[in-house]
């Protein structure tokens, strides 16, 4: 093509001969280049791939050429950019021609009828055929599998033409069958979920917000136990079933108000914080599934007899009786058991009965004196600094263990404990209420920001405690002593 020829084409197109000038091109049918062909029909131009049909491109923009080779066109000519390579079947598309496509190499093509708009086949690398319909839909494309077109529940290319008009008018009227399906499996994944399934899963996935921490394995045990059945302990003494046990297999999102209120109620004899323990832990599981439940007697919008109110947590210390402390070390200090001395630590270190039973012998250094608590109730690791009698008890349990075993590792000293509190005549005191009677002596020997260190009670909204106040080692190893002294001069 020459200049000359193209400043002709552009005449002959202003004069409105757009035909003839393209003709000087390589005729009506079309420009051939090596990479576009203009398709010229009466009312304008548009640009596409040489070996593709119209059916296969998207339009992206509507513009005016300036290419100097074909900017003689006086018309608007739409841009379009290749969207797939899917070819039109040469052939009506029936059962036969259905299996003799081959299959492509790699992915799979979709050959479109050419006898009926957006109805075509599928075929994949695997040899899989399926018959495919596809329409715009407020401005998209929606492409939907009508069904199979070959092997076991396949149906014929003229009932997945019928059924191509089916669905081609219910997605025009608004019905998607897919979206109809999502949904129904939806559902009937939530009629699926019981609360025990919810439980576990809350235990499984729940991360603490301001850190993403997993809830401690002792929280999730607790949580677990709710929706276990009756039993008997090893001992063969008869437990009680969870305290969620009564809703356990029941779907969640078919839990109702009145449910709650008759577990709340069933719950009284168990006592007023398990009875809250339980429903909160209710009410966290519904909430991370985000069930709604009507009239939900745990949510604050449902007002009067309706709604149930957990009793708030109160604090109830019961340390050893001051007149008894001297009596409880004393008795402690003869029972020769690991459980004894397991708890004659805790009331010198202050640290809870779970913290003291998974110490490991790596955990206590014997030169500096201190026992290192690992994921603490505050998800915090803590130093203790020990007593010079607090060292002794542990120097004894690591003698001859090695670094991964356990310095106690007695996970229930309650028959130890049995033992000692009726040799010091007193009554009620467990594992965690030796913490109650060492925070008591603490108050009575420390000031109140040594004594917060002490029990690895940090934060809770105190700036001075959090940004201002330093307590050094020295103070805090100082309380500790203090402690030991006052417990060991006890009467």
């Amino acid at each position: 093509m020459t200049l000359a020829n193209a400043k002709a084409s552009q005449k002959s197109a202003r004069s409105g001969g757009v035909l003839e000038a393209l003709e000087m091109f390589g005729g009506a049918s079309g420009i051939r280049t090596p990479d576009l062909r203009i398709m010229i029909p009466r009312s304008g131009a548009r640009l596409a791939h040489p070996d593709e049909p119209p059916t296969s491109y998207s339009l992206i923009f509507i513009g005016l050429l300036f290419d100097p080779l074909v900017n003689f066109l006086p018309t608007q000519v739409a841009y379009t950019a290749k969207r797939h390579t899917m070819p039109v079947y040469s052939k009506r598309l029936t059962d036969s021609t259905a299996r003799a496509i081959p299959a492509p190499a790699t992915g799979y093509v979709i050959h479109w009828c050419p006898d009926a708009t957006g109805f075509g086949l599928r075929v994949t690398a695997r040899g899989a055929r399926a018959w495919i319909s596809e329409r715009r839909v407020d401005g998209k494309t929606v492409r939907r599998t009508i069904g199979k077109a070959d092997g076991r529940a396949a149906i014929s290319a003229k009932a997945a033409r019928e059924l191509q008009v089916v669905v081609s008018s219910e997605l025009q009227q608004g019905t998607d069958r897919l979206e109809v399906k999502r949904e129904k499996r939806k559902a009937e994944k939530v009629d699926a979920l019981t609360l025990e399934a919810a439980l576990r899963d809350y235990v499984k996935t729940k991360r603490r917000t301001k850190d993403g921490l997993t809830l401690k394995v002792r929280t999730q045990a607790d949580y677990l136990q709710m929706i276990e059945p009756s039993g008997t302990t090893k001992g063969g003494r008869p437990t009680l079933p969870g305290a969620l046990f009564a809703l356990a297999s029941k779907p969640l999102h078919k839990i109702t108000g009145d449910d709650i209120r008759k577990l709340h109620k069933g719950l009284e004899s168990r006592g007023e914080r398990r009875q809250a323990y339980a429903l909160q832990v209710l009410r966290a599981v519904l909430r991370h599934q985000g069930v709604v439940i009507d009239g939900d007697p745990l949510s604050p919008a449902t007002k009067g007899a309706a709604r149930v109110r957990l009793a708030t947590t109160k604090g109830n210390p019961t340390p050893i009786p001051p007149e008894r402390l001297g009596a409880w070390w004393r008795a402690a200090s003869e029972v020769e058991t690991v459980g004894a001395d397991q708890l004659r630590f805790q009331l010198l270190t202050g640290c809870r009965p779970g913290e003291a039973a998974v110490i490991a012998v790596r955990d206590f250094d014997a030169k500096g004196a201190r026992v290192e608590l690992h994921d603490t109730k505050n998800r915090e690791d803590f130093v203790l600094l020990l007593s010079k009698q607090a060292a002794v008890i542990a120097a004894k349990h690591a003698e001859g263990k090695k670094p991964g075993d356990a310095l106690f590792g007695v996970a229930d000293a309650g028959k130890s404990l049995d033992i000692i509190n009726a040799a010091a005549e007193v009554k009620g005191i467990t594992p965690h209420k030796l913490r109650h009677t060492f925070a008591s002596i603490v108050a009575e020997l420390v000031p109140a920001f040594t004594l917060r260190r002490m029990l690895n009670h940090v934060g809770g909204g105190d700036t001075a405690a959090v940004h201002y106040v330093h307590v050094s080692d020295a103070q805090l190893r100082a309380g500790w002593q203090a402690v030991a002294d006052h417990i060991e001069a006890a009467p």
